[in-house]
């Protein structure tokens, strides 16, 4: 049979064989229903909805993606007033809360067995008017409780409380900054927290007193921002005072440890030689004057641990600074002398004129509804009195964040009915007996006031994932339940109407569309109050505590105050300071750990009282010898006491004991080292200039090489990251694990070392008494030692300079590993699963590798060739700052910098050529495509 016969057959008889099977069996949908997209949404092409992160209290602009009806990633929205365009780690990993598999998925009672079973919302609605029935007739109180509230939810609580006869009882934050508020009220007569990013952006010298500045305290973004708009000005200098170790003071230029408690004294030093010595124009009152103490040099030299040279070193350019900015907050205000501390710090500001400029409380943060510890001890006795029918809390976990002397979870079981509305299960939602499930701000509609004059959107960018609703939603129905009026049928509905009112029908697209809006906003007039000042002075104590060793509760770069401890993907990005990723530790000195025979994973007990805990040692360079670290949401329910004066909660525990248990625990340290063993990855400044190129042009010296020269038509892509503007706060570390589907692997795999991130931060503590960071990536080398052993080609040089890595090639001998001196390939060890609905984010322009395969950074390379169709489109070269990979997009310090090489006006090109620019590991000469720019100067070079 000829071939042509053969196959004609065979065709016939397949037909044959297809038409016979064509029997009805029932009817069957073969063609998916076709769901037509709104107007300009184009299938397969991703859109952006301007949105707001709700993940802390800061409320960041963010900008997501969105494809094929999934949010698959997000990013800060330019020009925002916030966060200009960047976006924490936080709010990076805070797309994996809108797809946690352990999201409530329904609403939920529990049974007579005290485990929650699912049930219907008319059930649950049901249930809240029997327990209301019954309160009115017992004549209990109602009670609404949550965390802090901004925006046009404010207003429909109030209107709920008052109708249906509830209690607002005020908000509950952990991070209240309650003892700053009491002290401007005190001093100023505001109660208010001040927006300080304006004045860290145009001081030429920055002095913070324990404020955390860009990791938890208050709008960090904002604060990374203006300090990377300061560091532009060659003179800025930076001093920070804290009595442990934050990533703010290893990066500061002087960083000052002191004695817990101490930092007044030293504050009442610094401000009597500026009145001594005239430094400013205006005078304390004589009533202020003569109430503050005077310590000596050494007085104050022996009480916060410093040598009178130090402190010496601090007045210098504090005296020379045109525009000087103090910022007192975090840890040093959460101590026995933290309003000593807070009262001197803002006479300061008065005193240099700060309060009329830089400390700005025209655009004051929005804590007008949030409360203090004394509020929540009311609430607790309210509790305890058994006086409470019916309680609604929402967006705040007191029973884990309190006091262990509050015993809040034991006193909450006494309210008739505890209502949780909730998106995950954290402590006290599982004291509830209700859980209403709430709608992500991704899924809905809101908005937020997070300081004077600016309103930022939400709006939902994918349907509701479950049988969820939002928080203004549920409470129209109960105020319809209730036989009472509603402002409108739906949240939605209500948030236009208000919004329609307050800035015009007109105008609201275009601020929907933007995202925000920002309003004029009236001058206010700052002045000391002399009288109510010179009343706090005369009881002041400014004696720090003696006993040791002091437990120092830190805020947590990654779960902040503990509420996202929840978000797997934090998890697996190491904290910054310890390079730990999974579990709890406890942090202790080099010399404690040497007395102690300590080493790191040992177990230890800290106790105090009554009061104990289990927890894994990690010994910490540049801490005290006198102090123990823990992170918040590490400890629950703290053994902290309560400032009686401000309401606020101390930060330290004095005298706790340690001891050994004889037990080791395995602690996932990602870093290989804690110092650069004399490798020179980040060069002394000094010998900075000695290394570079003779060239006059700075142009990079190119080595004799048995490689071959590589030649670039058109592009040579690159990429710059200033060390100095670096904070090491770890978003870029976050948002390329987003935008590279880079899985997320397990405590088990990272404790064996076989993290996956493509892009880490290295702490190195070689040069005292700071320490530096340097995000160590892919370095696209253009003599690569990686691809000449890879023996099936798998890894290559492509023609614009990358070193690609192809996946369906690589047979996993990882040869490429063992030749790359800087260590930043990874190997698929398993197949490794998306959860579901965690697979919803898994971002399509990116492949997933499978088990076998080795992977690493790309410089994004999906964005690059969306850069470049799009220029082709244009018939043109992609221009400058039109490709950015998701770790320079998020930056919130603006330190790095991508672009085509081959472009002399390219901003990564004017990098390059700076004085300050090198390659790690040049000597070896595989002349990588990542620059880094050094420091401007040692550290405590002010």
């Amino acid at each position: 049979m000829k071939r042509r016969d053969f196959l004609k057959t065979i065709g016939v008889a397949t037909s044959g064989t297809l038409l016979g099977g064509c029997v009805e069996k029932g009817e069957q949908k073969i063609i998916a229903p076709l769901d037509y997209p709104a107007k300009g949404i184009i299938p397969g092409v991703a859109h952006f909805v301007n949105t707001t992160c709700a993940e802390c209290p800061a409320f960041c602009g963010v900008k997501a993606k969105v494809l094929d009806g999934d949010t698959k990633k997000l990013e800060g929205i330019a020009r925002h007033p916030i966060n200009d365009g960047s976006l924490c780690v936080r709010g990076q990993a805070s797309i994996t809360r809108l797809y946690n598999p352990q999201r409530v998925r329904g609403p939920m009672i529990r049974d007579t067995g005290g485990k929650f079973r699912p049930v219907t919302w008319a059930q649950v609605y049901q249930k809240i008017q029997e327990s209301l029935a019954t309160a009115r007739e017992q004549h209990l109180r109602n009670l609404y409780f949550s965390g802090r509230t901004t925006g046009s939810i404010v207003g429909l609580i109030g209107d709920f409380c008052s109708q249906v006869g509830f209690q607002q009882v005020p908000e509950y934050e952990v991070f209240d900054h309650a003892t700053l508020r009491e002290v401007n009220r005190i001093l100023f007569g505001r109660r208010e927290v001040p927006n300080f990013a304006s004045g860290i952006g145009t001081t030429d010298f920055l002095f913070t007193i324990g404020a955390d500045i860009f990791e938890t305290f208050v709008s960090p973004v904002a604060h990374a921002n203006a300090l990377s708009q300061a560091k532009n000005n060659p003179a800025f200098r930076w001093a920070h005072v804290e009595p442990h170790v934050s990533l703010a003071g290893l990066k500061a230029d002087m960083p000052l440890r002191v004695h817990p408690g101490s930092e007044a004294l030293l504050l009442a030093f610094l401000l009597n030689c500026m009145v001594a010595e005239g430094w400013y124009s205006r005078k304390l009152p004589t009533p202020v004057r003569s109430l503050l103490p005077s310590p000596s040099m050494t007085e104050a030299a022996n009480q916060t641990g410093l040598s009178a040279k130090q402190i010496n070193q601090l007045i210098t350019p504090l005296r020379a600074a045109k525009k000087p900015m103090l910022i007192a907050g975090g840890v040093s205000l959460a101590q026995p002398t933290g309003l000593e501390t807070a009262v001197l710090a803002g006479l300061i500001q008065w005193l240099s004129g700060m309060t009329d400029q830089r400390v700005d409380f025209v655009h004051a943060e929005n804590y007008d509804n949030v409360g203090t510890l004394k509020d929540v001890d009311d609430l607790n006795h309210s509790l305890q009195s058994g006086t409470v029918g019916v309680i609604i809390m929402t967006r705040t976990d007191p029973v884990a964040t309190l006091p262990a002397a509050f015993s809040f979870g034991e006193n909450l079981k006494k309210a008739n009915l505890r209502i949780g509305l909730t998106d995950i299960l954290d402590a006290t939602m599982r004291e509830c007996d209700l859980i209403l499930p709430l709608s992500h701000s991704l899924e809905a509609w809101g908005d937020a006031e997070p300081r004077r004059g600016l309103r930022t959107f939400m709006q939902p960018t994918r349907e509701r994932l479950f049988d969820t609703k939002t928080e203004g939603d549920i409470l129209l129905d109960l105020l319809r339940l209730a036989g009472k009026p509603t402002p409108a049928a739906s949240y939605q509905a209500y948030l236009h109407q208000r919004w329609a009112q307050t800035h015009g029908i007109g105008a609201l697209a275009g601020m929907l569309e933007r995202g925000y809006h920002e309003a004029s906003v009236p001058p206010v007039s700052v002045q000391l109050n002399a009288a109510s000042t010179a009343a706090c002075l005369a009881t002041a104590q400014f004696k720090p505590a003696s006993a040791t060793p002091i437990l120092i509760v830190a805020p947590s770069l990654r779960g902040f105050d503990g509420r996202s401890r929840s978000l797997g993907l934090l998890s697996e990005v190491p904290d910054p300071v310890t390079t730990i990723t999974y579990g709890e530790w406890v942090s202790v000195s080099e010399g404690s750990a040497q007395a102690m025979r300590l080493a790191e994973g040992d177990e230890v007990q800290v106790a105090t009282g009554s009061w104990s805990a289990r927890l894994p040692v990690k010994i910490q360079p540049r801490l005290s010898d006198k102090v123990v670290v823990v992170q918040h949401g590490i400890l629950s329910n703290p053994p902290v006491a309560m400032d009686q004066r401000t309401g606020g909660v101390y930060a330290s525990v004095a005298g706790v004991n340690i001891t050994r248990t004889g037990q080791r625990i395995a602690l996932p340290i990602m870093s290989g080292s804690l110092s650069q063993q004399g490798r020179g990855i980040i060069p002394n400044p000094e010998h900075l200039k000695e290394q570079k190129s003779p060239d006059p042009q700075g142009a990079p010296e190119r080595r004799p090489s048995l490689y071959e020269e590589q030649e670039y038509e058109h592009y040579r892509w690159a990429m710059a990251i200033d060390l100095d503007k670096c904070t090491g706060c770890s978003a870029c570390v976050a948002a390329c694990y987003v935008e590279n589907n880079v899985p997320l692997v397990g405590e088990d795999q990272h404790v064996l070392g076989r993290e996956m991130s493509w892009i880490r931060i290295e702490p190195f503590y070689d040069a005292a008494p700071g320490a530096d960071f340097i995000p160590m990536l892919c370095q696209q080398c253009d003599r690569a030692p990686c691809e000449s052993v890879c023996p099936v080609y798998a890894t290559y040089h492509s023609p614009e300079g990358l070193n690609v890595q192809v996946y369906n090639r690589c047979v996993g001998t990882r040869y490429c590993s063992n030749n790359c001196p800087y260590k930043v390939r990874r190997f698929n060890w398993f197949d490794h699963q998306w959860k579901g609905p965690l697979d919803k984010m898994v971002n399509p322009e990116m492949s997933k590798r499978g088990r076998g395969v080795m992977e690493k950074c790309t410089f994004c390379i999906q964005r690059v060739r969306a850069g470049k169709d799009h220029a082709k489109d244009e018939s043109r070269l992609v221009q400058d700052g039109e490709v950015t990979p998701a770790c320079a997009q998020s930056c919130p310090s603006k330190a790095i910098v991508f672009g085509n090489a081959r472009d002399e006006n390219s901003a990564v090109s004017e990098a390059i050529h700076s004085d300050r620019s090198y390659q790690v590991f040049d000597e070896l000469g595989t002349e990588p495509a990542v620059y880094y720019l050094g420091g401007r100067r040692k550290k405590n070079e002010v």
